[in-house]
């Protein structure tokens, strides 16, 4: 059985390497001098910065220029990675796990392993050329299949799905983007900021299908993709596709463990789970029956996580964070109550400041209730004064300021 020291330090142990995993082990550090803190990492990785994966297609990748910190700053703040180490098994009652054959013993827990792209069970999704995005290895991958396509579909409009078709486009490669919703960004935009958006899209000459579902993929005699079938009998050409539906939390470890879960690993404000002295932060963790899946709040998350681990007595506080999405040549961002979803159905009246623009792909929605601004949506040109825009929001301030501070700064 292993021990990272032989003295009476605290073992910290950290099953994953994302956004939240980097974040426990830098708070847990701070928090005690001494710990022993050992991080364990599925890939042959150091922690990286996937939300910039996208940025890479097209073009040769190297995990060390996606790095968030590199071996030097790990071996300086005594923080162990183990690489190309699956966990295999969690005892929450000897409090240990097994990775790639050895025993770890811990004094705290943390779990951040993340989530994985969802595949939905498309007939043909064996088929070479069609992909998912997560991982550096799957970038690779990618770019070969665009070495010599002349057409891609990107099934999916969320934020992976519009950075994707928008690099392949630059590429110089038909791209289609098919989205299931009847509307590009329904969760984020109101009807008019989603047609103002889906136009600029289209004018970087990239089809749109929307209200479009996927049901299958056809191949030629090498076992490549060459067709995409929908629901309603259409179908597309595509020598590449890329699938960006959404992902699923990694929890398959956990099942047996006896750790409190449902989609997610159940966790309070402190980030703690069912189990004493094994807390959960990330994609893979539900805070009191709420999921984020954003990587600013998995870092917070794993913040709290990291620092109660190691002994000491954080609470996480959710807040408003921006959806912002910076891609296409524009931005798109809101916060906020922006009148497109209530989560309890319920009926509000709001004064509503709209303004258009078509010919530049502008837009923006300005909202407020009971002589507070509540809430905004931009698209274009006024998505660059967001920053200005969200310390305001749930406060008393006039449309006329709100309005100033936006257009003219």
């Amino acid at each position: 059985m292993i021990k990272n020291n032989t003295c009476n330090s605290k073992q910290v142990l950290i099953v994953g390497n994302g956004a939240a995993g980097l974040s426990a082990a830098k708070a847990a550090r701070a928090q005690d001098p001494d710990a022993d803190i050992i991080m364990f990492c599925e890939d042959n990785h150091l922690p990286y910065y996937r939300l910039r994966l996208c940025n890479y297609i097209g073009k040769s990748i190297k995990g060390d220029e996606l790095e968030i910190n590199n071996d030097e700053w790990f071996e300086k703040n005594r923080i162990q990675v183990e690489k190309s180490s699956k966990v295999t098994e969690i005892d929450v009652k000897s409090k240990k796990i097994r990775a790639n054959d050895k025993e770890y013993v811990y004094d705290s827990l943390i779990l951040t392993t993340g989530s994985t792209p969802i595949m939905p069970p498309f007939k043909g999704k064996q088929l070479s050329g069609i992909h998912t995005i997560w991982t550096i290895e799957d970038i690779v991958e990618i770019n070969k299949s665009l070495m010599d396509a002349k057409k891609a579909v990107v099934i999916g409009g969320g934020l992976l799905g519009l950075e994707a078709a928008y690099e392949i486009s630059r590429m110089g490669i038909n791209v289609s983007l098919i989205e299931s919703m009847s509307r590009l960004l329904p969760k984020q935009l109101d009807e008019k900021g989603s047609e103002i958006f889906e136009d600029k899209v289209r004018s970087l000459g990239i089809s749109v299908l929307c209200g479009k579902s996927v049901t299958g993929f056809e191949g030629d005699k090498y076992g490549r993709v060459k067709q995409v079938f929908m629901a309603d009998d259409t179908s597309l050409e595509a020598d590449v596709v890329i699938v960006t539906v959404g992902v699923a939390p990694n929890t398959a470890i956990f099942q047996d463990t006896g750790i409190s879960m449902n989609r997610f690993v159940n966790v309070n404000e402190k980030m703690e789970t069912s189990i004493k002295n094994v807390y959960a932060a990330g994609d893979v963790a539900s805070v009191n029956g709420k999921w984020f899946g954003q990587w600013t709040v998995a870092s917070k998350q794993g913040q709290v996580a990291g620092t109660n681990a190691a002994g000491g007595n954080a609470v996480y506080k959710a807040t408003d964070i921006p959806y912002v999405l910076s891609t296409m040549g524009t931005r798109v961002v809101s916060s906020g109550e922006t009148g497109v979803i209530r989560p309890d159905n319920s009926v509000v009246t709001y004064e509503i400041n709209r303004r258009v623009d078509k010919e530049n792909f502008s837009y923006s929605k300005l909202i407020f209730r009971n002589e507070m601004f509540v809430g905004y949506i931009l698209v274009g040109d006024p998505a660059k004064a967001f920053n200005k825009l969200q310390p305001l929001i749930n406060t008393c301030v006039s449309t006329e300021t709100v309005i100033n501070i936006l257009y003219n700064g």
